[in-house]
C-alpha cells in the first residue's frame, strides 16, 4: 500500500471512528502528514483499532524517543494519551501513557525499564510535537534512522563494510556465507553475525543524504 492509498484508507476508517464535529480537524492532521510513513502507520493503527472502542480522534503526536528507525510516539486524543512504537514497516499500540511501557522488547530497544520509562515520559508537554520524518534531513530518507545510528536491516541506503557498495544489493552476503542464495532464517542469522563482527556502517546524514540527491 503506497502513501496515497494509506491516506485514503485512513480517511475511510475515520468516518466510523470520529464524531462529526471532530472530523475536519482530524482529517487536516492526517493530510499534513500525508508524505510520512511513520505517522500514517500510527493513524492507520489507531483508527483501525480504537483503544477505547468508542468514537475518538487524534489531536497531536509527540516524539518521546527514536532509535535505529524506531519511533516512540505519544498520541493525544479527545479521550486519553496512548503510546505507540512505529517504523516504516508498521505501528504497534503499547497501551495508555498513564500505565507506562511494559513491552520487554521495546524497553530493551531503548535501554529502559518500566519504572524509568514511566518517570522519563511522565510530562508529555515537555516533549516536542512530532515532525514528519520525511522533513527531517538528519534522518535516513528510506528507513528514518537517525544520523550516527544503524540502519534498519535491509535498508538500501546502508553501505556494505566489505565492498563499500549497497549492502542490500551487493554480493557480499553470498561471499560471506558461501551460499548462492540465503534461503532460510539460519543462513540470514549467520550473515548478520558476520556483519556485526565486521562492523556495520552507521547512517551519515551529510554524506549519504547528498549521495541520494
Amino acid at each position: 500500500m503506497n502513501l496515497a492509498e494509506k491516506e485514503e484508507e485512513i480517511f475511510l476508517l475515520m468516518k466510523y471512528a470520529a464524531a462529526g464535529e471532530d472530523l475536519p480537524a482530524a482529517r487536516d492532521l492526517v493530510a499534513r502528514h500525508k508524505n510520512d510513513h511513520i505517522s500514517l502507520n500510527i493513524f492507520h493503527e489507531f483508527y483501525s483499532y480504537l483503544p477505547e472502542a468508542q468514537n475518538d480522534v487524534i489531536r497531536a503526536l509527540r516524539l518521546l524517543w527514536k532509535r535505529e528507525g524506531n519511533f516512540l510516539i505519544a498520541v493525544t486524543t479527545t479521550i486519553d494519551n496512548y503510546l505507540y512504537i512505529t517504523s516504516h514497516e508498521g505501528s504497534e499500540y503499547l497501551g495508555r501513557h498513564e500505565d507506562g511501557i511494559w513491552d520487554k522488547e521495546v524497553l530493551e530497544l531503548f535501554d529502559l525499564d518500566h519504572g524509568t520509562a514511566l518517570e522519563k515520559f511522565k510530562d508529555l508537554n515537555s516533549f516536542p510535537l512530532y515532525v514528519p520524518a520525511n522533513m527531517d534531513l538528519r534522518l535516513c530518507p528510506v528507513c528514518a534512522t537517525d544520523h550516527g545510528d544503524l540502519h534498519r536491516l535491509g535498508c538500501p541506503v546502508e553501505i556494505c563494510p566489505w565492498c563499500g557498495g549497497q549492502l542490500a544489493k551487493c554480493n557480499c552476503r553470498f561471499e560471506q556465507t558461501g551460499k548462492e542464495v540465503l534461503k532460510n532464517e539460519a543462513q540470514l542469522k549467520t550473515f548478520i553475525a558476520r556483519l556485526n563482527t565486521k562492523g556495520r556502517i552507521p547512517f551519515n546524514a551529510t554524506e549519504q543524504s547528498l549521495t541520494l540527491g
